[in-house]
């Protein structure tokens, strides 16, 4: 199966929380590349400082409404990351998957049909069992993996683009990354990570730098040429839900 206009394989980018200095370390290489980018957001903690104790990004500023329009106006998306990012249980996915998208589709007035699960994998279940009665058309997890027309939309992969990976591993960057995995299997690759910075990543289990960034994105461009759809993760999901009815 092709892609949209016949692309044989898919990029998009996520980044979880939505931290303000993507405006000055992310955004301008964005542009530079012509890679739309996708912004997980708590729903509480919107235009202020990020009030997560423990968090590797407490204390830095979110995205204002303000930002996040003008984002979206460059076609770049948004996706709910709960109301206060806890881990995702039965008995608070009421609060935290079901009302946090009213509050963002209210405040932002934007859709919001894609759901990243904060924390681990473990509040996939809990997630997925309410995602579709709260409005949800995706799901994203930290599932490692690439991602082909038939995954489950509810269950989609991403990809860490990080400095290293935590012990036992401390596994190197690496800007080829699922890449060709990709376009041998006409697949999606999700990246994802949370605010890249110049020289030094805010946590490097949990970031690249905005120079691996800058990396990753030529690397994209130059194996992909006009084979590689760069896309806004609800772009691709509604263009699959199309393609299937």
């Amino acid at each position: 199966m092709a892609w949209k206009n016949n692309k044989r394989w898919v990029y998009s980018i996520t980044y979880d929380e939505g931290c303000a200095a993507l405006m000055d370390h992310a955004v301008p290489i964005h542009r530079r590349y012509g890679i739309p980018g996708h912004v997980e957001l708590v729903a509480s903690q919107i235009g202020v400082p990020r009030n997560i104790p423990g968090s590797s990004y407490d204390g830095m500023m979110i995205l204002s409404k303000e930002q996040i329009r003008q984002l979206c106006a460059e076609g770049w998306g948004v996706g709910s990351h709960s109301m206060t990012h806890p881990a995702i249980t039965a008995a608070n996915a009421e609060l935290e998957v079901v009302e946090s998208r009213k509050t963002l589709e209210r405040e932002l007035r934007v859709p919001v049909t894609i759901f990243c699960v904060p924390g681990d994998n473990n509040g996939y279940p809990a997630t997925r069992a309410v995602a579709e009665r709260a409005g949800y058309k995706a799901v994203l997890t930290i599932y490692d993996d690439i991602n082909t027309p038939d995954t489950e939309l509810l269950r989609l992969c991403r990809c860490p683009i990080h400095v290293e990976y935590p012990p036992p591993f401390y596994s190197a960057f690496d800007p080829y990354k699922r890449l060709h995995q990709a376009m041998d299997r006409g697949g999606w690759v999700i990246d994802y990570c949370h605010c890249p910075t110049p020289g030094k990543p805010v946590h490097p289990w949990k970031d690249c730098t905005s120079e691996q960034l800058e990396e990753r994105f030529a690397t994209v461009r130059r194996l992909g040429g006009n084979d590689v759809w760069l896309a806004e993760p609800n772009d691709v999901v509604n263009w699959l839900l199309a393609s299937k009815k």
